[in-house]
C-alpha cells in the first residue's frame, strides 16, 4: 500500500482498492477537530484582515468612482467612519470557518477517493476541488448576500442595524428565498475559484519543493494559487456583488 502524508492527513494513494475500502481508511485517518480548527482559526484570521479590503472591492464593483482603491477607502473613513470598515462582518466570520472545513475535507475525499488525484498538475485535483461547491454555496449565498447588503447600506441612507436585522427584514419584505438572490452565479464562481485554486496549488507545491523547504513551498504555493484563482474567478465575483447589491426596498 503506497502511502504519502500530505497536510495533518494521511492519505492513501493505492489503486488496487475498492471505494468501500478507500473511504474507510480515509474517514479512519481523518482527524476532522484538527481540520474544523484550522478551519476556524484560518477563517477569523482572513476575515479579520481582508474584510476592509472586501469592503473596498464591492464599492468598486458596484458604484462608479473615478479614484482607485486607497481614494475609495480614504472615502469610506472620512465620510462614514473607521467602523465602517468592519460594517457586516458578522455574516462572513460565522460562515467561513464552517466553509473552510467543508471545502478542504470535502477536496481531500474526492481526490483520494474518487478521482485519485496525484501530485503536481493533475486535473483530477481540479475536479476534487469544485465538488464541495453545491454543499457549501448554501452557506455562502445568504452569506455574501446580507454582508453585501450591509458594505452598500451606508452609501445613501442607513437602513439596517446589523447582520440580523438586515437578514430578518429583507426575509419578512420578500420571503426566504430572497437570501438566495444571485445563488447561480455565486455557486459558479466558487466551483471556478476551488477548481483553480487546487490545480495551481498542488502543481506549484510540487514546483516549489523541488527549489526550497516545504515550510516554505507550502505557503508560497497556497499564497500564489489563491491570487490566481482570485484572478480567473474576480469578473463572476463582480456579477455576483452586482446581483446581491441591488436594493430591494422599493421591490
Amino acid at each position: 500500500m503506497d502511502v504519502e502524508t500530505k497536510g495533518s492527513t494521511l492519505i492513501n494513494t493505492s489503486n488496487d482498492m475498492n471505494i468501500n475500502d478507500k473511504q474507510k481508511f480515509f474517514f479512519q485517518k481523518l482527524n476532522f477537530g484538527e481540520e474544523a480548527a484550522g478551519g476556524l482559526a484560518a477563517g477569523i484570521v482572513g476575515t479579520v484582515i481582508g474584510f476592509p479590503l472586501d469592503l473596498v472591492k464591492t464599492r468598486m464593483q458596484t458604484q462608479n468612482h473615478s479614484g482607485g482603491m486607497t481614494s475609495v477607502a480614504l472615502h469610506i473613513v472620512r465620510t462614514e467612519g473607521i467602523a465602517s470598515l468592519y460594517r457586516g462582518i458578522a455574516p462572513p466570520l460565522l460562515s467561513l470557518s464552517v466553509v473552510n472545513t467543508i471545502g478542504f475535507t470535502s477536496y481531500s475525499y474526492f481526490r483520494e477517493v474518487v478521482f485519485q488525484g496525484k501530485n503536481g498538475w493533475d486535473y483530477n485535483n481540479m475536479l476534487s476541488g469544485m465538488m464541495g461547491t453545491p454543499f457549501f454555496s448554501l452557506i455562502t449565498t445568504p452569506e455574501n448576500f446580507v454582508k453585501t447588503q450591509m458594505q452598500l447600506d451606508n452609501v445613501n441612507t442607513r437602513r439596517f442595524q446589523s447582520s440580523f436585522h438586515c437578514a430578518s427584514t429583507l426575509v419578512r419584505e420578500h420571503g426566504p428565498t430572497v437570501l438566495y438572490t444571485g445563488h447561480v452565479v455565486n455557486t459558479i464562481r466558487e466551483a471556478a475559484f476551488m477548481a483553480s485554486y487546487f490545480y495551481v496549488y498542488e502543481g506549484l507545491r510540487e514546483l516549489f519543493l523541488d527549489h526550497m523547504q516545504a515550510k516554505m513551498a507550502v505557503p508560497v504555493a497556497g499564497g500564489c494559487a489563491g491570487a490566481l484563482s482570485w484572478f480567473f474567478s474576480f469578473p463572476l465575483d463582480c456579477i455576483r456583488a452586482g446581483v446581491q447589491g441591488r436594493d430591494l426596498k422599493d421591490k
